[in-house]
């Protein structure tokens, strides 16, 4: 079944792909009404939902955008990239820009359309926003550095998410297709914005929660999942992490004047957009600076960082030094023993010392060894805590054993180097209620260590839904990890 109008030139498609969401249909509908930009035709596509959804969508779709949109009906589950492909590509020439708005969410601020056109009419090619959920969660999207690929800096352009419609166009079928050649049936936002990614180096990031992501929908995939890790099914990780390793897409301005070298005419008709060389890293001048400071502030890092096999960087260890110097108290150490040799350089006070928990003796007499090489032995206190099955409500994993801290007293500070752990989010999460006796009830600050943001916004949604009333920090030690402390205006 389609519904469709003719479509003028216009100077937005928003694509609202739905499936059983007749509890949200309308909401979604009416919050895209309330955008103050006026100039948009809206792509929607009932991808053979088994409820309401489509007579729903129908009736506010004639009601709110009479004469500006399409409605498609699937008789069968297509999935987000195969419609993306079927109904959303075809129409991509007649729009200056593409916004992607699930039916199930919703905006949140009236003016985010009419804000990224500005940057549209500007020049720039991909423009996005940052997110809550309906249960508390903030987003944690950023800019993306321009001197790398995208492909090496995470997910960080989930919602609300919107790029130059020709953009669509240079992206190949099998880029939304898994490596068996079927259609991507999870992380569809991720085999989209990827490819969009790779073409450009011209983009924005509004740093407003605009979008309204509905975590709670018991029909989303990490909620139809046991398995799920906060917002991700295993089916959406796994294809995520395809996705992340497909080839780059060229560069636009690169492909095209490869392209007019090998015209050989004398008189082009087009000419080829000018390539820039990428701007120089700001990250590489900040993590210069903070070694810098290291070196003046806590000049013992200069010899744990000589002992250490796989060191944090600046960054990272300027963040966790910030956080040791505003909660004054005993610091625990779980995951990777040498973690400790570090954060026992960083301490001011000589008095304080680091606990530091290893799986076996073995370990325990290594990071003692390494200890005692860099002057720190006196700094640090090993202790054995062998692992065990740990599960907390729906995560699961091997977790040290605590009884090994009764009479211990408490910690101000906790820091999980969650990086080596099969399941980092579960590892990262678990620590922070199975420690609830050894950590002191305020002032304390719980610091999480991930290789990436994914991992350490799942950490974050797991914490806050344990224990609403914390604040969680993604990317808040250094760009990465996750810091979650009480919230002292609640204390």
């Amino acid at each position: 079944m389609l519904d469709t109008q003719p479509i003028t030139q216009t100077k937005c498609i928003v694509f609202m792909p739905a499936r059983n969401c007749e509890m949200y249909a309308a909401e979604a509908l009416r919050s895209l009404s309330r955008q103050t930009m006026d100039d948009i035709h809206v792509v929607y596509v009932d991808d053979a939902s088994e409820d309401q959804t489509g007579r729903i969508a129908r009736h506010y779709l004639n009601t709110l955008f009479p004469g500006r949109f399409d409605y498609f009906r699937n008789e069968e589950k297509f999935g987000k990239s195969r419609n993306i492909w079927e109904h959303l590509r075809p129409r991509a020439k007649d729009a200056d820009f593409i916004a992607i708005l699930d039916a199930d969410d919703q905006l949140a601020d009236p003016g985010i359309l009419a804000e990224m056109a500005a940057y549209y009419s500007a020049g720039k090619d991909v423009v996005w926003s940052n997110f809550f959920t309906d249960t508390g969660f903030k987003g944690q999207n950023q800019q993306l550095d321009p001197s790398r690929s995208p492909r090496q800096q995470g997910w960080r352009t989930s919602h609300f998410f919107s790029f130059r419609a020709a953009l669509l166009a240079n992206i190949p079928e099998s880029y939304f297709k898994d490596m068996h050649g079927q259609w991507f049936q999870g992380a569809c936002d991720v085999a989209l914005a990827l490819p969009v990614l790779d073409q450009t180096r011209n983009y924005a990031f509004i740093p407003k929660h605009a979008y309204r992501y509905t975590a709670s929908n018991p029909y989303s995939l990490h909620n139809l999942d046991s398995n799920s890790i906060g917002l991700s099914s295993a089916l959406q990780s796994g294809n995520a992490k395809q996705i992340m390793q497909m080839k780059p897409l060229p560069i636009l301005a690169e492909k095209e004047a490869e392209e007019a070298a090998v015209t050989h005419t004398s008189e082009p008709t087009t000419a080829p957009r000018p390539v820039s060389p990428p701007p120089e890293s700001g990250a590489v001048q900040w993590q210069a600076k903070a070694a810098e400071y290291l070196l003046s502030e806590a000049p013992k890092i200069l010899f744990a960082q000589s002992v250490i096999a796989k060191s944090l960087t600046p960054m990272q260890l300027v963040s966790l030094q910030q956080i040791l110097r505003k909660t004054p108290g005993e610091v625990l150490c779980i995951g990777n023993g040498e973690l400790a040799l570090s954060i026992a350089a960083l301490l001011d006070d000589d008095a304080t010392k680091v606990t530091c928990l290893a799986d076996n003796a073995v370990e325990a007499a290594a990071i003692q060894g390494k200890a005692a090489l860099a002057g720190l032995e006196q700094s640090i206190r090993m202790i054995e805590a062998p692992r065990a099955p740990l599960r907390i409500g729906t995560y699961d994993c091997p977790f040290p054993s605590l009884s090994v801290l009764d009479g211990q007293g408490v910690f101000s500070v906790v820091i999980v180097d969650a990086c080596g752990e099969k399941n980092q989010v579960a590892f990262g999460v678990l620590g922070l209620p199975a420690l609830a006796n050894h950590i002191a009830t305020t002032g304390f600050h719980y610091c999480a260590l991930t290789t990436d943001l994914g991992a350490a916004d799942g950490i974050a949604e797991g914490a806050l839904a344990l224990a609403p009333s914390l604040t969680a920090c993604s990317g808040a030690i250094g760009g990465t990890g996750c810091v979650i402390f009480a919230n002292e205006k609640e204390a």
